[in-house]
């Protein structure tokens, strides 16, 4: 089945700096720029994460100026699908989904800030969680199932 236009969907991380930034921007890419498509944080940080911002930046999308948002914001939006991409934005990702009466999706990812190592091995990981992202964004474009 093909998908004819992409649901509205808010994507839900822990601190809304590293995977669900991601996840917006490809899906904007996925389906087009005006894609209806937000993502938050249950407890956003300050500032984007700089690794994600240059794997980013690999693939042409510049975030360097991208503010975290708190769940709480994302709740005025709306949103038929809500995704939480990590598990301990399993509960308050649920939660919205319930309160917007909005479909929802687990797709955990690890959280590429826990990579020990240098410079390159934690650009790799956050490669890896970007890469597999996109590769669940591109299995819904096709499939239309999440």
């Amino acid at each position: 089945m093909s998908v004819a236009g992409p649901p509205s969907v808010i994507f839900v991380c822990g601190r809304n700096a590293v995977r669900s930034p991601m996840a917006e921007a490809l899906w904007r890419a996925a389906f087009g720029a005006d894609a209806p498509a937000i993502s938050c944080g249950v407890e956003p940080a300050s500032f984007p994460d700089g690794f994600m911002v240059s794997v980013m930046g690999e693939l042409g999308h510049e975030l360097s100026d991208y503010e975290p948002q708190d769940i709480s914001a994302a709740q005025e939006d709306g949103a038929e699908l809500i995704v939480s991409l990590a598990g301990e934005a399993d509960a308050a990702a649920r939660a919205l989904a319930g309160d917007l009466g909005a479909a929802f999706a687990a797709w955990p990812e690890r959280d590429p800030t826990r990579t020990r190592g240098g410079r390159e091995e934690k650009l790799d990981s956050y490669r890896a969680v970007r890469d597999a992202i996109a590769a669940r964004i591109s299995q819904y474009r096709k499939t239309g199932s999440y």
